[in-house]
């Protein structure tokens, strides 16, 4: 097992990932609110891993989870009163930490969340930044056991063809 950048090749492997997930979570209690081709989209997801900002977790040569980094604290964070004023080139906006459902279990979610956050200390980075649906339990779970605190709420409207409101958290932990 091991973590590398993710590269342009890896771009199929990582979007059957994110559909995966979105296709098994949607309608349960931990829905994400993930949508093939509307979130993530697939050109965010190319972006991430062009910009170099993609971490993959390999095992035996195959993709078995994925997360993206950037500097975007997009729209919806930008109302939020933080632990630390950080500029947005200091601050690693976690994205889509997704793993293979069948390697749920393993830990490998916290692996490839502590190896994105040394990456970024590394770098420089002074924060990091992440939200998580409200109901997403697990996932706030373990961001909270890595030092995350939740600083804000809000509720996004996920569905383009309705009025959607999707109730999330905002969660930063200083670097």
């Amino acid at each position: 097992m091991h973590i590398r950048r993710a590269g342009l090749d890896d771009f199929t492997s990582i979007m059957e990932l994110y559909h995966e997930a979105s296709d098994a979570m949607t309608g349960t209690p931990h829905d994400c609110c993930w949508r093939r081709d509307d979130h993530p989209t697939p050109e965010f997801v190319r972006g991430l891993i062009a910009s170099g900002g993609t971490l993959v977790i390999e095992d035996k040569g195959t993709i078995v989870g994925a997360v993206g980094t950037d500097h975007d604290l997009g729209h919806i964070y930008r109302g939020v009163t933080w632990l630390a004023d950080v500029p947005d080139q200091l601050t690693c906006v976690v994205h889509l930490l997704v793993i293979r459902l069948d390697r749920r279990g393993e830990d490998l979610s916290r692996m490839l969340l502590r190896a994105c956050l040394a990456e970024a200390r590394e770098q420089g980075m002074r924060t990091a930044r992440l939200d998580a649906t409200a109901n997403n339990s697990p996932a706030i779970a373990l961001y909270q056991s890595e030092g995350f605190v939740q600083v804000g709420e809000d509720a996004l409207d996920v569905n383009p063809d309705g009025d959607s409101l999707i109730p999330f958290v905002v969660m930063e932990r200083l670097l």
